[in-house]
């Protein structure tokens, strides 16, 4: 091959490295949807977009069993620097005022990790996690929050908290309840777990553990104090197999969710 040969060569392959490039910064925004429907199969999708898969924007949905939970309008930002640590950031915000949304997600190989979280969203989402949910027919809003929370293989790090706002259920016909809090607190394999009345009459209480690990066993031990709302909960009581102990309802729960799947591996 002569020198002018190689030369045009060069030439040609470092077109194709810059049209590569330019494809690759101009990815249009509905490939999005395309990467999440792959991710969360039938659970998560961004419509109608517009701009880039770098920064753009769209109409989150979320889905469970063919049901359609929540419809908001989203922005958001890659930052393309932490591609040199081998780690993906985008920030996410949203645009509608009746369910505010803001976090920073950071997901890598078996890695995945939420910073500066702040979201608001009905409590109907929570059916994406269990389906036995959408049983119970949750109503009022989930508020998320969370300064830093980091899933690894080795586990869970950091904490979260997760108030449910007008709790009620649409099975019994029940209106709201009060507000409650799920406390999360990870400590690498074991996760603590810690259930608080903040308003209302009916108290519910517990704490246990989830085992970020493996099969995710969650095992959770409280109790409720129905008051004057002890007959339309009792179908939920009920359910939940409480026993009564002179109007206080003692309660267990075993259960199993296991991070595995948000990391793509098998528990």
């Amino acid at each position: 091959m002569t020198h002018k040969s190689r030369r045009w060569l060069a030439y040609i392959a470092a077109g194709l490295f810059c049209f590569l490039i330019l494809l690759f910064v101009t990815l249009p925004a509905y490939w999005v949807d395309w990467m999440l429907s792959r991710a969360v199969p039938d659970r998560v999708h961004v419509q109608e977009s517009t701009g880039t898969v770098w920064n753009g924007a769209g109409h989150l949905m979320v889905r469970s069993l063919g049901h359609e939970l929540m419809r908001t309008s989203v922005t958001w930002s890659v930052q393309p620097l932490w591609l040199l640590t081998g780690k993906l950031q985008l920030r996410v915000t949203g645009q509608d005022n009746a369910a505010p949304l803001q976090a920073t997600v950071r997901v890598g190989y078996r890695y995945l990790s939420i910073h500066a979280v702040d979201a608001t969203v009905p409590a109907s989402v929570a059916a994406v996690f269990h389906p036995a949910v959408t049983l119970v027919a949750p109503t009022g809003r989930l508020h998320i929050a969370s300064e830093q929370a980091t899933l690894t293989p080795a586990g869970l790090e950091g904490s979260m908290q997760l108030t449910w706002l007008g709790a009620g259920a649409g099975m019994s016909g029940l209106s709201e309840l009060g507000d409650y809090r799920l406390a999360v607190n990870g400590r690498a394999a074991e996760t603590e777990l810690r259930v608080e009345t903040l308003r209302g009459d009916v108290s519910v209480t517990a704490q246990g553990t989830w085992q970020t690990q493996g099969e995710g066993l969650v095992q959770l031990t409280g109790s409720v104090a129905p008051g004057s709302r002890e007959q339309a909960l009792r179908p939920l009581l009920a359910m939940m197999n409480a026993q009564n102990n002179n109007g206080q309802y003692n309660w267990t729960l075993s259960s199993r969710f296991s991070p595995a799947g948000l990391l793509g591996v098998t528990p």
